[in-house]
């Protein structure tokens, strides 16, 4: 096998996969006889020039809580008692008319005498198998 035919070879299955790559992959290795070396370009990468940039880092201001020591001038009072004399009640009397309904006589003419039913005993049956106080304890069902 020659290695024009080989290169061939490699060239096509690349082509139809659209990779382009320098290395291939087999299952099998195949010892190839070397008779003539071909120069086959390679895509290598290309050193490009990137600029590098080096960040330096300015400081900017903030706000941060400071105590400042200023001169703060407190009042000071003074307590002087004062002593207040108090006026002591008293009750004042004054005149308030109040009408007062003086009671007048009443004749009674004639007494009539109102019935007033007396109550009296009903029958009622009393069963025993009913409970007849109330439930001390309620639950839902009730």
């Amino acid at each position: 096998v020659s290695v024009r035919y080989q290169i061939a070879r490699i060239a096509a299955a690349h082509a139809g996969s659209g990779v382009h790559s320098s290395v291939s992959e087999k299952t099998k290795t195949v010892p190839v006889p070397v008779f003539q070396k071909v120069g086959v370009p390679v895509p290598h990468p290309v050193p490009v020039a990137v600029p590098h940039y080096v960040k330096v880092y300015i400081p900017q201001p903030y706000p941060l809580q400071v105590n400042v020591e200023q001169p703060i001038k407190i009042p000071i009072y003074r307590v002087v008692p004062k002593v207040i004399e108090k006026p002591v009640p008293y009750t004042v009397e004054k005149p308030y008319p109040i009408e007062v309904e003086k009671p007048f006589p009443v004749e009674v003419l004639k007494k009539f005498e109102v019935p007033v039913p007396k109550p009296f005993p009903v029958p009622v049956t009393v069963y025993k198998h009913i409970m007849q106080n109330e439930k001390t304890h309620r639950n839902w069902h009730y």
